[in-house]
């Protein structure tokens, strides 16, 4: 069976992003065996089940790593230029039986790379992490950072318990005519302290009645949204009397235990501001759009409540005046299900919005055409256990 690196890189290298820039990876002269030596060295002493490459470059490095590696250790090539990979892939590393231990790992994200190593339990400590030195450029400084984040990012062990004394506001803006609205307001948990809603209408009689056994304390805003989605959610946080803000569209949903989660990672005072995976099903629930950014979509979701922060932007818009760490809740996605819960009409009216709020400036378009993944192979591993992670304070977003 194929490693799921080889299949999720197979994949994005079967794409080609229309109008991707044309990177010409430039290489410098280095003594390949003698840097194949000394890492397989160093590896070996460290007792290290792995090596992990971090630029492919002309492919003459990983290449002769993977013939001279011991069988029972294993490489990863991770490369962030799948228009590069094309070019050597002629040359293919993985495809000798004797280096079945070989994997190759391609996505222009560098947040895909960091996450998939880490749901398939690489790990610094445990691996010889090599920077190929026969790179230069803009692919040795891409791939440098990959390498930082992917061995100074840190793993926490949330708290056991939590401070009952908390409280989790519960966010999002909404239109009236959204579909499966009822599963949306019905998937927060009772404990929430409230559940804030912007709706984009001007006239409270618009806002649909919609049942919620489960007595959460619902707040129900009219804003009309004139194309600012910066501007309603800002609205949005001003109704936000929690501790904590944890916000979603209608189109996404938190897994039952993960909401649980959340009130320990509340207690945990190190760190102000928490992303979360997103998957975004398509084109059913078994699969996944992937590359090129899609996947992990990183979203700040879940942030300690503060008046210094806001959002900005009309669209895509960002929270700024976060202060402190941040971190990734790796083992929590969000499901993205708008592709599930809604009619092409209703995403090109979607997109349509996008656009408007752009003033033409960017043009969002329905695709059916990028690349997708089983769910299964994004998801966290049950066998890997999967901590929270701090972010570095470096940025590299």
């Amino acid at each position: 069976m194929s490693h799921p690196f080889d299949i999720y890189s197979a994949q994005i290298l079967s794409f080609k992003l229309e109008g991707q820039k044309q990177h010409n990876d430039n290489t410098v002269n280095c003594d390949t065996e003698k840097v194949v030596q000394r890492n397989i060295q160093l590896a070996e002493q460290s007792g290290a089940d792995s090596i992990i490459l971090f630029g492919a470059g002309d492919g003459k490095l990983a290449k002769a790593l993977a013939k001279s590696k011991p069988t029972w250790m294993e490489l990863i090539i991770c490369d962030l230029y799948p228009e590069n990979i094309l070019k050597i892939r002629k040359d293919n590393f993985t495809s000798d039986p004797l280096n079945s231990n070989t994997h190759l790992l391609v996505d222009s994200s560098i947040w895909a790379v960091l996450l998939l190593l880490i749901q398939y339990g690489f790990t610094a400590t445990k691996s010889r992490l090599i920077l190929n030195p026969c790179i230069e450029g803009e692919s040795k400084k891409k791939h440098q950072s990959l390498q930082k984040l992917f061995s100074s990012h840190k793993n926490i062990q949330i708290p056991d318990t939590q401070d009952s004394n908390i409280k989790i506001s519960a966010a999002a803006i909404v239109s009236p005519d959204e579909p499966d609205l009822d599963s949306f307001i019905s998937s927060f948990p009772s404990w929430i302290y409230e559940l804030v809603l912007v709706w984009d209408c001007n006239d409270y009689s618009k806002i649909p009645v919609i049942p919620c056994e489960s007595g959460i304390k619902i707040v129900n805003i009219c804003n009309p949204l004139n194309n600012n989605f910066g501007a309603q959610r800002n609205i949005m946080l001003e109704h936000c009397h929690g501790d904590w803000v944890l916000y979603l569209d209608a189109d996404e949903r938190l897994a039952i235990n993960d909401w649980d989660l959340l009130k320990r990672i509340a207690s945990y005072d190190k760190c102000d501001g928490w992303h979360f995976p997103r998957l975004t099903f398509y084109p059913d629930k078994d699969h996944c759009r992937i590359g090129f950014g899609l996947w992990p979509d990183l979203q700040l979701r879940f942030f300690r409540n503060s008046p210094k922060i806001k959002f900005i932007n009309n669209i895509h818009e960002q929270i700024i005046g976060l202060k402190g760490y941040t971190g990734i809740i790796a083992g929590s996605p969000i499901s993205h299900l708008t592709h599930l819960i809604k009619n092409r009409d209703e995403i090109e009216s979607k997109l349509a919005n996008f656009n408007n709020a752009t003033s033409g400036m960017i043009k969002h378009k329905l695709n059916s055409e990028l690349p997708t993944l089983a769910s299964e192979l994004l998801k966290p591993q049950k066998d890997i256990p999967l901590l929270p992670i701090i972010l570095p304070s470096i940025s590299y977003r």
